[in-house]
């Protein structure tokens, strides 16, 4: 074979080629590090990790899924702890009669926060926390009602509270209060015939073709029915008239409809509170208190700060709430010297009701400590004594009220 330029045989291994000699390189090339191993000579050993590594990344592993699944599951539980104990005097604003705003007592609404269906860190954080009270969903809400349902109750009971709280307090301002025709939808029952026909807040003006003038009537309607038969009502939803019809129902052999009516009223003086975010009825007497100090010269509170909690009815009855324990606590936190509530009532409650209110009273007197006078009444007129007691003004009614002609 004829050799090739310089010399060399071109189908000899570059090996073979004179003066040529295997070099195994010194680095291996990037990315290929079997090329080494196979270049020197020596296998690569396999690659072992240790059993401790290999165990915490599991561990690792399984704290992150555990922490992502507590935020992400839930449990049929809710929690009700401390809310704030909000300033009254500055919500309330009066048109139509004089304010005396200047000389307003400290008055504080309090409120609690309640959390429903929570997740599963939050569960148990609040066993943790003695300030926090944990409930069954189906105890607090055991007709199943929808969140969108809860929440136009509760908003529908702020606004009762705040038309019972404006009758006594013009009442014992010494205003005139009248009757006004038409009954109020303050509750629907789930599952019966007006929830399906009805919303909350609703006017409900005639049955029957009839002016309704009090619950009696609409119950005598019914009770003249058979269950299925249709009842005609006139009502005013969001200031339009419409008319309905709602089928009698029956529940534990009672004919019914399923609604709760209360009554309305013709205010000489239009009263104002801005509670935006906040709904239930246990603010009842604090803004009765609150409305009515506004309205007559003096303090009520006679410089104090008044944390009150208590639904109001329009006889100037007060009822018992729930969480008074975490009310306590928020009013404890406020800073508030006298803290009203609701008395227990042996004539409304059973036994084991009254002895449970008891024991409430008791923890919450406990939780609102010893700089915390914690006074409970049954009527607007003891909330009223009670403040007077503790070196609040008395209540002057004033001539400048104006009065209905």
């Amino acid at each position: 074979m004829t050799p090739g330029p310089e010399g060399l045989d071109p189908t000899s291994p570059a090996g073979d080629m004179p003066g040529s000699e295997t070099v195994a390189p010194t680095s291996p090339p990037p990315g290929d590090p079997a090329f080494w191993d196979a270049a020197v000579g020596e296998p690569l050993p396999k690659r072992r990790f240790p059993l401790l590594g290999k165990i915490g990344i599991g561990v690792a592993i399984l704290l992150v899924v555990a922490i992502i699944a507590g935020f992400v599951i839930h449990v049929p539980y809710s929690t009700i702890s401390p809310g704030e104990a909000v300033s009254l005097p500055p919500l309330v604003s009066v048109n139509g009669a004089k304010s005396f705003s200047d000389s307003r007592g400290d008055i504080r609404l309090l409120f609690v926060r309640e959390r429903n269906d929570v997740s599963v860190w939050r569960y148990v954080q609040a066993h943790f926390d003695p300030d926090v009270d944990i409930i069954k969903d189906k105890v607090l809400n055991p007709q199943g009602r929808s969140q969108q349902q809860l929440n136009g109750e509760a908003q529908q009971q702020m606004a009762d509270a705040k038309t019972a709280a404006t009758v006594v307090a013009l009442s014992a301002a010494g205003f005139k209060v009248t009757p006004a025709p038409g009954l109020t939808v303050s509750d629907l029952e789930v599952g019966l015939p007006a929830e399906k026909v009805l919303d909350f807040g609703d006017v409900i003006t005639t049955v029957n073709g009839e002016k309704l003038t009090d619950t009696q009537q609409l119950q005598n309607v019914i009770q003249r029915s058979k269950v299925g038969d249709r009842v005609t009502l006139g009502v005013v939803r969001d200031g339009k008239a419409k008319t309905v019809q709602i089928a009698v129902g029956e529940k534990d052999e009672r004919k019914l409809i399923g609604v709760v009516l209360t009554p309305r009223f013709n205010f000489p003086v239009r009263v104002n509170v801005n509670t935006a975010s906040i709904g239930g009825p246990s603010a009842g007497l604090a803004m009765t208190l609150a409305i009515l100090d506004d309205l007559t010269p003096g303090n009520l509170t006679g410089g104090k700060r008044v944390a009150v909690t208590g639904t109001i009815a329009p006889d100037g009855s007060v009822g018992e709430i729930g969480a008074i324990n975490q009310k306590a606590v928020a009013a404890r936190a406020a800073g508030a010297q006298l803290f009203i509530v609701p008395a227990c009532s042996k004539t409304q409650d059973t036994t084991a009701q009254f002895e449970g209110c008891q024991q409430d009273l008791s923890r919450a007197v406990q939780r609102a400590g010893s700089t915390v006078k914690v006074i409970p009444v049954s009527t607007f007129a003891q909330a009223l004594q009670a403040l007077r007691s503790a070196g609040g003004d008395p209540v002057v009614t004033t001539t400048t009220a104006p009065r209905p002609t």
